[in-house]
């Protein structure tokens, strides 16, 4: 099985059995020490990825979430690989996009300043307009990969998902000298 299936496998099987959190925290993260180019969005288009992300993958009592996995510095880290394909980078800029405008157009303000509610019915509609159920799948695919990764890629701080999955990473893990990019 491809690691994607089974991120997709997964996922699945977490939502149905209810071990993802039903709500977000309002989290506005700081970028500044997030280097933006070569990733396609901005500063204003990160923190509204970010809360995007903190909203599909809240942060609970027992459980990190997007927030503590560092989905969206991981992302940047995956859109900033000067070998992924320009398309990639691009549906994540518009997906951004589409959620920046419809949450001007129906709330005049920020995704990151809208209810919980306001949130989830703005992404409602996101997913039901061609490409935003997609656009969706990929943001939960890489909070999922950042959660689960090796922490030497840049999520999974201290494997804080591994800690929380009681997951026991293979040998030999990966020197940061030896990441896949640098090779």
């Amino acid at each position: 099985m491809k690691r994607r299936s089974f991120l997709c496998w997964g996922m699945g099987g977490m939502l149905a059995s209810g071990i993802l959190p039903a709500h977000a925290k309002n989290w506005m993260p700081d970028f500044s020490a997030i280097r933006l180019e070569g990733t396609g969005m901005n500063a204003a288009q990160w923190r509204v990825m970010a809360a995007v992300q903190a909203h599909l993958f809240p942060s609970e009592q027992n459980a990190p979430g997007a927030v503590e996995v560092n989905a969206a510095p991981y992302l940047q880290w995956v859109l900033s690989d000067p070998g992924l394909e320009k398309t990639t980078r691009e549906q994540f800029r518009k997906g951004v996009e589409t959620v920046m405008a419809l949450s001007k157009a129906e709330h005049g303000q920020d995704f990151s300043r809208l209810t919980l509610a306001q949130k989830e019915q703005l992404l409602r509609k996101v997913e039901s307009q061609p490409g935003g159920g997609h656009w969706l799948h990929e943001v939960l695919h890489y909070i999922l990969e950042a959660t689960l990764t090796d922490p030497v890629y840049g999520g999974n701080p201290d494997g804080i998902g591994w800690k929380w999955l009681a997951h026991k990473p293979g040998y030999k893990r990966p020197p940061a000298n030896k990441r896949y990019f640098l090779l």
